[in-house]
């Protein structure tokens, strides 16, 4: 056994370095700036549409509660549709 630390203590080293966190993966999406009566519509293959409308509809309705904005996300003929209801 060894008497050593297995830590150490710095003093007056500041705060940890900010992180970028995580990529939002919708982040890019124009949705504060749509009008009632509009639509994104985001294009993909229907197994693309079938993996990703879940996540996207989750990213809109947290969107949604910050702002008191109403969306519809639905899958369509060419990928995905997000209208602004209200």
């Amino acid at each position: 056994m060894q008497n050593e630390p297995r830590f150490r203590v710095l003093q007056n080293v500041g705060a940890p370095p900010q992180t970028s966190g995580r990529k939002r993966r919708w982040g890019h999406l124009p949705l504060d700036e749509i009008d009632v009566d509009d639509m994104i519509e985001l294009p993909m293959s229907k197994e693309d549409a079938d993996r990703s409308v879940s996540a996207l509809s989750s990213y809109v309705w947290r969107f949604s509660q910050k702002t008191r904005k109403k969306f519809s996300v639905k899958r369509n003929n060419i990928g995905i549709g997000i209208w602004r209801v209200r």
